[in-house]
Parts: C-alpha cells; sequence; structure tokens
C-alpha cells in the first residue's frame, strides 16, 4: 500500500488527542514527517512525543518541505482558508478540518484555488464518516415520506474529558505576539463581516459555536436529508452558548437544539421521524477514543412495535475519514465531503444567525 507522507499544520489539542493517535494507527498508510506551529514549546514537545522528524516554526518553510504530499490544516479557524490555498499552491493535497473557513468570501477564494489544481481536498467532517451515520443513512431509505427531525447538541466541553486521561502540552506564553494580535483581529474580522459591525458578543460567539461545533451536525443533516430551504426562527441566549432554530425542509421542519454546559454529557443525536418509523443516529464525544455511536432503527404498525439497534460501532469516525482521504490522493476516487459543499453549511449558520437577531434582544 502506498504510503502518503503527511505534516500537519497546527499542533493543538485537536492533533494532539484526536489525529496524532489515529495516524499512528495507519502506520501502513501515512507517515508523519512535519509538523509546524507556532508556539516553539508546543512544537518541540509534540514533535518528540510523535518522534516527528521535521519540526517548523514558519509556515512557508513547512509548506516548501519537498518530502510533503500531503498537509492536514489544524490551524486556528480564521486561517483555514489562508494556509490551504498555500499549501495547494506549493503542490500538497489538503485534509482541512471543520470548518472550511469562516466567511463565505474566504471560502469561495478556496474552492476557486482547488479548482484550478488537480490536488484531493476534503473537510473533515468527521460525523458524516461515522459507521453509526452510514447505517443510518442504510434506513433512511427504508422510511416513509419524513415529517419531522431534530438534531442535538447538548454537551460538556472536550476538557472536561481529556483532562482527566491525557496531558496536553498547551503554549507558555512563547506564540510572537505578531501571530497573536492577527489571529485575533482577522477573526473578529471574519466574525463581523458575517453578524454585522454591531452584533453583540452573544451573537458572535453564537456564529462560533455554529461553526465550530454545529457545522458537524449540520453538515450531517444536509448529507442526509438534504439542505434546509430556509431559517424560519432561531434564538440565542446564555451568551451565545444556547442556540435554537426551526429549519424549513419543505415538507417537514428540524428542530436544531445547541447547549454547551457544565453537566458531564455528549448527546449528539440526529433524530428522523416519519409517520410509522424514526431513526436516531447517535455519537459519543470524540475526545476519549473510540467510543462507540450507535443507529436505533423503530417501526411501528397497527399491531406490532419493533426497536432494532445496530451498533455499537467502535471504528473510530477519524480513521474512516483518513482512511477515504489515503484511497482519494492514492487512487482517485471522489471525496464524500467536497469544498463546495461546505458552503452550503456556511450558508445556514449565517442565516441561523441572522434570524437570532431579528429576534435576540
Amino acid at each position: 500500500m502506498k504510503k502518503i507522507s503527511l505534516g500537519l499544520l497546527g499542533a493543538g489539542e485537536v492533533a494532539q488527542l484526536i489525529h496524532l493517535p489515529v495516524l499512528r494507527q495507519l502506520q501502513d498508510r501515512y507517515d508523519v514527517v512535519a509538523l509546524y506551529d507556532p508556539s516553539p514549546s508546543v512544537l518541540s514537545k509534540v514533535g518528540m512525543t510523535w518522534n516527528i522528524p521535521r519540526l517548523y516554526g514558519d509556515v512557508e518553510a513547512f509548506l516548501a518541505d519537498a518530502g510533503l504530499d500531503a498537509v492536514m490544516i489544524l490551524s486556528p479557524d480564521q486561517f483555514h482558508g489562508t494556509h490551504a490555498r498555500a499549501a495547494l499552491q506549493a503542490g500538497r493535497h489538503v485534509f482541512l478540518e471543520k470548518p472550511a473557513c469562516l466567511t463565505i468570501a474566504d471560502l469561495d477564494a478556496l474552492i476557486a484555488a482547488h479548482r484550478a489544481s488537480p490536488l484531493v481536498a476534503m473537510v473533515a467532517y468527521m460525523r458524516c464518516y461515522a459507521p453509526a451515520f452510514t447505517q443510518g443513512q442504510k434506513l433512511l431509505g427504508q422510511m416513509d415520506e419524513i415529517r419531522y427531525a431534530r438534531v442535538r447538541d447538548i454537551i460538556c466541553e472536550g476538557p472536561w474529558y481529556f483532562q482527566n486521561w491525557s496531558d496536553v502540552a498547551t503554549p507558555e506564553d512563547d506564540i510572537p505576539t505578531n501571530i497573536l494580535t492577527a489571529g485575533r483581529a482577522a477573526r473578529l474580522a471574519d466574525l463581523k463581516s458575517v453578524c454585522g459591525d454591531e452584533a453583540s458578543p452573544a451573537i458572535l460567539k453564537a456564529y462560533e459555536v455554529l461553526t465550530g461545533l454545529g457545522v458537524h451536525s449540520l453538515s450531517a443533516l444536509r448529507v442526509l436529508l438534504g439542505a434546509p430551504r430556509r431559517v424560519i426562527s432561531a434564538h440565542v441566549a446564555r451568551g451565545g452558548l444556547q442556540i435554537n432554530a426551526l429549519l424549513d425542509h419543505g415538507d417537514f421542519i428540524t428542530n436544531y437544539e445547541c447547549v454547551i454546559d457544565d453537566v458531564v454529557r455528549f448527546d449528539a443525536t440526529i433524530e428522523v421521524m416519519s409517520g410509522r418509523e424514526k431513526l436516531d443516529i447517535h455519537y459519543d464525544t470524540p475526545y476519549i477514543r473510540n467510543l462507540p455511536g450507535r443507529t436505533i432503527f423503530q417501526q411501528s404498525t397497527e399491531t406490532d412495535n419493533t426497536i432494532q439497534t445496530f451498533g455499537p460501532f467502535y471504528k473510530d469516525p477519524f480513521r474512516v475519514e483518513l482512511e477515504h482521504f489515503h484511497d482519494a490522493v492514492t487512487n482517485g476516487i471522489p471525496v464524500q465531503t467536497p469544498l463546495a459543499d461546505a458552503t452550503a453549511d456556511l450558508e445556514l449558520c449565517r442565516h441561523i444567525i441572522a434570524a437570532a437577531q431579528r429576534s435576540t434582544p
């Protein structure tokens, strides 16, 4: 099997807790040969822990590494477009963590760069690769006309989970000030370009939550049932950490619920109902490796009621998507989560925010 020489652009918690452990399991497919991070302390610790031979504190030098076939973009969201375009221009295939970008304009520029290139680029919507999700896609074909859908992201944040079992290398106040300043300015500019210059802190935070967490579920909803036609209404509360939205799918409504708080549980679920069937797709926290997903399918008649559980599925969705990326690069298969499809997800996030601004004091 052909190996891909891979570089990671960013060595934060997602790299340390999720991608590097999975890449170690896939050593028959990947050689992790290079790492970039703006923090010298993080770069050194992560490079040493994972035996990565070439370490870079400069993005241009990292992308110029002649030994790279592909780059995993794990930098802060506001830099995704810039870094992915630079990687394509340097001749590297691109595995892009979600969200693809924070703004449609940035994503459009990235899509144009990709179309001018023969290289592979895919968005890492890992929930679309989860075995529980693909099982749900199969079962959806057995259902009658959809009458209602409900999507939930009711969670406790990742640090509660991983601080109990893992040490994550964090910057020792050694990221150059100009990089920090530029990053904060770029992020705020992106948020305000979508939400408006006068947007409240709660609205700005809600857009960060939607693009950082909600886009996982919203992209999976789109793949499963199609993009909503419009946002009927939306509301933001608790400083942007609670978001509710009603989405119009034409013949049915989807209710989206998002709550981030400190009760320790992870309820990330897609529920789809017809007249006599109900499909539930359940995800667990990604911050503990190989927790199982499951799919539950209920069928009711006038005289009978059956509930089938599929799973638990222990194969890690992150592993599935990296196997898929390898196949796309080495065998030329089309990617299942292309850059262009991410446009609909950013548009939906923007419309939810606009509806919330109309209804939230």
